[in-house]
């Protein structure tokens, strides 16, 4: 029997269980509250953060409007009215308590290197180059359950990136049949190899590669915060010049040509056939103002640095310029003289060398570029020993004439610079950019070098050692006996020439725009006939009225006529003819020197030897009286004709005693037969070596260049904070 006590009431087991459930129930409410508030505490967060966001993206964007307009900055308060009206109007930044300051400044890492953002704002009448954009705002709450929400700030700064150029100058090419636009180039520099091995490179043409993406196939580690200056540094440093072979493969894998590869080892093996030797390393950068290496010395502000290093070069440009820094000082081939010289009497050697390889100009005004430049070295020598002239009358005449005559010739030489960029847009929207060139041409140096020498400088001739120092150049003896002497140095003024235009991106012109093309031939000789006229120069100014001359020239005529018939007046006669003939020849050479030296490219050609026409207006003066005399005869033909000999010889001395306008006459009856012999040869040398080498070597054409705008960056900007 089971006992129940008296107070117990008994429940049962449903009871039991709803009471478990109404508790669990409000346990879960409670914990789905408390996660509901938490997402709505995270949701204002949230907002907060997206805020923060939005914020930057204004400032970001406003900052990016400024700097593309740099020309809306507000003197004074420094304001932008283009950033701001991207902040205000275009992204809606206008609430009632939304701070907006905006500072147009100067950003440089290295003047501003002590400052985070390397900001600061532009002093008064500086040039400003970036837009600093503060904004701030505040965030209200949603539901306030995250309490009052701080206010966001975003700081934002742009830089306008300098503008930026790529350029390079040639000289303008001739024409050449079946010729690859890779060999064209090569002409240039003076190489020239089989087109089999060009094969493959006229896709470069349109290709294009970036310093920074050559420097790194390179290996050529590039600091982020380089400086201009640095820049030209690490490119000109002796340790990060590279072999060809490398920065061939190196600018055909950066312009996407794997496929060259292979070509470029066949290239470099025609070129050392070409040149005779294996091509130097090549620089990239330039250490001066005279190119060195790949890129001339780049102009532009510190902060440009990034922007040069991006910019657009034109591959195949960038080939022919490496191979050109790599041959420098190479030997040029020139073509073997086609005149008519004697055997023996005049010789001549001839040869070209790049002397300054060209350069590609990357950066902004001041930036040059350069051609290659060439220098000739002639050698003219006359002995006139082994002359086989009128008869073997200078051997007879016991005359000798050595001449000797070391010639330095800059063929040519140009530098492009440029003056202007993005300030003004073609018909068609582009943007321009304007270059000036100035070219040299045919600067000419005669004194004491040699080859060697010649080929030891760049800058023009002048600086040749020996190029200012007196050589021998001419001398006469008759006798023996010195009658003529030309000891001396002179040097013969470029041609130069110079022209501006405009050019949009990929644009090519031939500057000077305005300019005619020189005759080469023409100008060539012409610069050979005033190296003639400067000789006669010097021997006017040296010579002596010595009896010698007179009683040698007139004994050797006579006798060098003596197998003439007609007796002693057909004798006479012809040896008077003789001495009128070669003094004829002299006065026509003389008549012609006014316009022959002073009138080269109209008068552009100027020699550097005080009263050299005065000089030869006197010699020419003296040759037409003593011509004037000869015709006219003498009265001692009939004594001749009785006396033989003796008779004879005193009136062909009688023609030439005395002085004509101050010089000796039997030195003009001398200088006449001088001028029969080095008239032609000299003359000559004009077309004979140097024509060959400017036309068919170098393909150019004297006073013209051809300029090639490769890319144009104007209106850049980056964000840099």
């Amino acid at each position: 029997m089971i006992l129940v006590p008296s107070n117990f009431t008994a429940r049962s087991p449903w009871r039991q269980s709803r009471s478990a459930q109404r508790g669990v129930t409000a346990v879960g409410m409670l914990l789905i509250m408390l996660f509901l508030i938490s997402m709505l505490g995270i949701v204002e967060v949230g907002y907060l953060y997206w805020a923060k966001r939005d914020t930057q993206k204004v400032a970001d964007l406003a900052a990016l409007a400024g700097a593309q307009l740099m020309s809306a900055c507000i003197s004074g308060n420094g304001d932008n009215t283009a950033a701001r009206g991207n902040a205000v109007t275009e992204n809606g930044f206008n609430g009632a308590s939304w701070a907006l300051q905006i500072t147009c400044g100067t950003w440089d890492p290295v003047a501003n290197s002590g400052i985070t953002d390397h900001f600061s704002a532009t002093a008064s009448g500086g040039t400003p180059n970036a837009v600093k954009v503060i904004a701030q705002r505040p965030v209200l709450p949603i539901f306030g359950l995250a309490g009052t929400l701080p206010n966001v700030s975003a700081e934002a700064v742009a830089a306008s990136e300098s503008p930026i150029a790529v350029f390079s100058v040639g000289s303008t090419l001739a024409t050449v049949t079946n010729q690859s636009t890779l060999g064209g180039l090569l002409t240039a520099i003076g190489i020239s190899i089989p087109q089999a091995s060009l094969v493959g490179y006229n896709g470069l043409a349109t290709a294009t590669v970036t310093p920074a993406g050559l420097l790194n196939q390179l290996g050529i580690q590039v600091p982020a915060n380089v400086t201009v200056g640095q820049l030209n540094t690490l490119l000109a440093t002796s340790a990060n010049a590279h072999a060809l072979i490398d920065v061939l493969n190196a600018t055909v894998i950066a312009a996407g040509q794997q496929q060259l590869l292979s070509a470029n080892a066949t290239l470099v093996n025609a070129i050392t056939t070409a040149v005779g030797t294996t091509p130097g390393m090549v620089t990239l950068g330039s250490s001066g103002a005279t190119p060195t290496g790949l890129f001339a010395q780049i102009t532009a502000p510190d902060s440009a640095a990034q922007s040069a290093l991006n910019a657009q070069v034109n591959a195949l440009q960038l080939v022919s310029t490496a191979i050109g820094v790599a041959t420098g000082q190479h030997a040029i081939n020139v073509p073997s003289l086609a005149v008519n010289i004697p055997p023996n009497v005049v010789t001549t050697t001839a040869t070209a060398s790049v002397i300054e390889p060209p350069a590609i100009g990357i950066g902004g005004v001041g930036t040059t570029a350069f051609t290659s430049q060439v220098r000739a070295f002639v050698q003219i020598g006359v002995n006139s020993n082994n002359a086989p002239l009128v008869g073997g009358l200078l051997k007879t005449l016991n005359t000798q004439i050595q001449l000797n005559v070391p010639i330095a010739i800059d063929l040519v030489n140009a530098k492009a610079t440029l003056t202007g960029l993005c300030t003004s847009k073609d018909s068609s929207g582009r943007d321009l950019a304007t270059i000036q060139v100035n070219s040299s041409v045919l600067k000419t140096c005669v004194g004491a070098f040699n080859q060697s020498a010649a080929f030891s400088t760049s800058g023009d001739c002048t600086s040749v050692p020996g190029a200012n120092t007196n050589q021998q150049l001419l001398n006469i003896t008759v006798a023996g006996a010195s009658v003529a002497n030309v000891n001396t140095h002179f040097s013969l003024s470029a041609l130069d020439a110079s022209g501006s235009a405009s050019f949009y991106p990929g644009q090519q012109q031939n500057l000077p725009t305005n300019g005619t093309p020189l005759t080469i031939g023409t100008t060539v000789s012409n610069i050979f006939t005033a190296i003639t006229t400067l000789l006669l120069n010097g021997v006017v100014n040296t010579a002596s009225n010595n009896n010698s001359v007179v009683s040698n020239l007139a004994s050797d005529l006579w006798y060098a006529n003596a197998s003439s018939g007609g007796g002693n007046l057909g004798q006479l006669q012809a040896s008077l003819n003789q001495l009128a003939g070669a003094n004829g020849t002299l006065q026509g050479f003389l008549q012609n020197l006014p316009q022959q030296v002073t009138s080269i490219l109209g008068s552009a050609l100027t020699l550097n030897v005080n009263g050299l026409l005065s000089g030869v207006g006197g010699l020419l003066n003296g040759v037409t009286n003593l011509l004037t005399g000869i015709l006219n005869g003498t009265l001692g033909q009939l004594a001749c004709a009785l006396g033989g000999a003796t008779a004879c010889i005193p009136v062909i001395q009688g023609t030439m005693n005395g002085t004509s306008n101050g010089i000796p006459n039997g030195l003009l009856g001398l200088l006449s037969f001088v001028i029969q012999q080095l008239q032609a040869p000299l003359n000559s040398l004009g077309t004979g070596v140097l024509t060959p080498v400017l036309n068919n070597t170098l393909g150019i054409d004297l006073g013209v260049s051809t300029v090639n705008l490769q890319s144009l960056q104007c209106h850049g900007v980056q964000l840099v904070y």
